[in-house]
């Protein structure tokens, strides 16, 4: 019994030992835990800074983020915010950037000028004038105050409105370096928003002066000549921007604009082929390409419709056909060309182009296309369409004298009295202070044999005007 009771003794002492032995490697996993949570942090912050710092900016990220995930360190807090900033703004992730930046500057009361420089240009890049203004002034006057940081100062004040400020930050600048084509170059661009064209050009001179191979002072003489409407100077200055930078697409488009402008259409369509050859996926080719089409065919249509007013209509068919060749998705060059081919008595024709028309466009109802359907199909004996087409036109026009008139024909002409009687009570409904209705209707009711009704009707027509001339049975309208 002794000896039990010792054995059980030695075994609580053990059990207390092993607690106190457990006990210790908790502790000492914890500590080992955070030297290396630690040293995983710093060696993440220095990725983050280093990656960043050299271009990096894709594997910089996610180092960044680490810090921020786990570190509560301001100091370092604010470093990974900053090259975050940086690199999501170099990727072109500009909210990204601006996320970060703004929780930079609202937790850090201490952050570096460079902090205020890249608050300011990624607010540049978001539209944020006033902001990037105020941000950029702070990184000036705390010693960032290169020509670089300063010109863009400039830009987001002038965007701000304040012009004259600007202005006078880059005049600064010019005066400082007269080799500055740069500073120039922006006092220019911003002169010539301002419609100060004699002082921008002055401008431009002294850049041409100094350096006559910068493309871009010739294009900025190209701007001032369209906006003076000068587009023979225009293109001069254009062609001067390409002789210097032949493969520069943003000079060979508005080029291609200036040829589309003076209708040069074949010389366009070559400069666009140049661009093709150049930037084989720029997507403005084919939105340059339709703008010249469309031009073309408004050209061409304008040009049909003198040669309507003319009455050359054989020269105006052919300059639609071209037209549509140009422009085959525009339904007024359908609508146009077969109102001509009906005044060419081309019935079938018109018929195709009227009915391409209104296929593509609805609303070309309301300029009378079923009316002219419905005549097209009466001249070609389709007496059932044009009944049906004038009675679409009805409609949209009930009280349209000129439908009412040719259904009381086309029904008459078929010897339907008594639908073409429902059309004649319509027309006097339309205008009851007028003869012609009760004329109509009164040998529609001759034609039915209701002589009484006739009679009465043809009364009525001669009080209101007894010197109307009532039609006989032979001789309806």
């Amino acid at each position: 019994m002794i000896f039990i009771k010792k054995i059980e003794k030695i075994f609580q002492i053990m059990i207390k030992s092993l607690k106190v032995i457990n006990s210790l490697l908790v502790i000492i996993s914890i500590f080992v835990f955070s030297i290396q949570n630690s040293n995983a942090n710093e060696e993440n912050l220095e990725k983050c800074v280093k990656f960043s710092k050299i271009g990096l900016h894709a594997p910089a990220i996610p180092h960044c983020t680490k810090i921020l995930n786990l570190e509560y360190d301001e100091q370092k807090t604010s470093l990974a915010l900053y090259y975050l900033a940086n690199s999501h703004f170099s990727l072109g992730n500009t909210m990204s950037a601006f996320n970060n930046i703004d929780r930079l500057i609202k937790m850090n009361k201490d952050y570096s000028i460079e902090a205020f420089y890249l608050a300011g240009i990624i607010n540049l890049k978001l539209s944020d004038y006033d902001k990037a203004a105020n941000y950029l002034k702070k990184a000036i006057d705390g010693g960032l105050d290169g020509s670089d940081t300063q010109r863009l100062y400039a830009r987001g004040l002038f965007k701000s409105g304040q012009t004259n400020l600007s202005n006078l930050i880059l005049t600064g600048l010019m005066y400082k370096d007269l080799n500055d084509k740069i500073s120039m170059t922006q006092l220019a661009e911003n002169l010539i928003v301002l419609k100060n064209y004699k002082k921008a050009r002055d401008i431009i001179n002294n850049i041409i002066e100094n350096d006559p191979d910068y493309s871009y002072s010739y294009y900025l003489n190209y701007q001032i000549s369209r906006h003076n409407n000068d587009n023979q100077n225009a293109l001069s200055d254009i062609n001067k921007a390409l002789m210097r930078d032949r493969n520069n697409t943003v000079y060979i488009v508005e080029k291609i604009k200036l040829l589309t402008l003076e209708e040069k259409f074949d010389l366009a369509k070559y400069n666009l082929s140049q661009i093709k050859k150049i930037d084989p996926k720029n997507k403005k080719v084919s939105i340059l390409m339709e703008n010249i089409l469309d031009i073309q065919a408004s050209n061409l249509q304008y040009k049909a419709r003198n040669y309507i007013k003319s009455q050359d209509y054989l020269s105006s068919i052919s300059h639609y056909n071209k037209a549509i060749k140009y422009d085959p998705s525009n339904p007024l060059l359908y609508f146009e060309r077969g109102q001509v081919y009906s005044i060419l008595k081309k019935y079938p024709e018109s018929e195709q182009d009227l009915l391409i028309a209104i296929s593509m466009n609805k609303e070309l109802e309301e300029n009378e296309i079923n009316f002219l359907l419905g005549k097209v199909f009466y001249e070609q004996g389709k007496i059932n369409l044009s009944i049906d087409h004038m009675d679409q036109e009805l409609k949209i026009h009930p009280n349209n004298k000129r439908v009412l008139m040719w259904q009381i024909r086309s029904l008459s002409e078929e010897g339907l009295y008594s639908e073409a009687e429902k059309y004649a009570y319509k027309l006097i409904e339309s205008s009851p202070k007028s003869p012609n209705g009760y004329a109509i209707l009164g040998d529609i009711k001759l034609m039915l044999g209701k002589i009484k009704e006739s009679n009465e009707l043809h009364e009525k027509a001669l009080f209101i005007d007894p010197n109307y001339n009532i039609a006989t049975k032979t001789k309806l309208f």
